[in-house]
């Protein structure tokens, strides 16, 4: 089986997929993100929040989290993510704690504002997503999200 790592065009004929298909998958991603990115930007606009803001709400609601964390989650670096941070505590969605653990490490956990928040993106996103892949069944759904996941991940 060739090699699902062959990216040089020396190797080109050992590609699994054409490039009309390569084509057709990137721009259903593109798509796709365009389409859950309308949710969180119309949050984003209400809320006077960064792009991320949202997102971000999302993660700190699963748990108490360090800003390091979420730059990491993120992929950016530590100005951007205190400028998000910043605009998330005076939407009053935030709060800054000291950890009960290790009193010199910062959790952000939401306020009821915040709560809110991600209790409307989930509904949202969940209401998106029943809207648009209605004809599939649930472990379809299931099935692409996991191959997305593992494409995201590098598997």
């Amino acid at each position: 089986m060739p090699s699902r790592g062959a990216f040089t065009e020396d190797k080109r004929d050992e590609l699994l997929y054409s490039t009309e298909e390569a084509g057709f998958f990137f721009g259903a991603l593109a798509a796709a993100r365009d389409r859950f990115g309308h949710v969180t930007r119309i949050l984003s606009r209400e809320y006077e929040i960064g792009p991320r803001g949202p997102w971000m709400v999302g993660l700190i609601g699963r748990r108490p989290i360090s800003p390091h964390e979420l730059a990491r989650a993120f992929s950016i670096g530590r100005s951007l993510v205190t400028a998000e941070l910043a605009q998330l505590q005076a939407a009053n969605l935030i709060l800054y704690e000291k950890s009960a653990q290790d009193g010199r490490r910062i959790e952000l956990s939401l306020t009821p504002t915040g709560q809110a928040l991600r209790e409307r993106l989930s509904r949202d996103l969940t209401s998106l997503l029943e809207q648009r892949l209605s004809g599939y069944s649930a472990e379809q759904v299931m099935a692409t999200a996991r191959m997305l996941r593992d494409f995201a991940e590098g598997n």
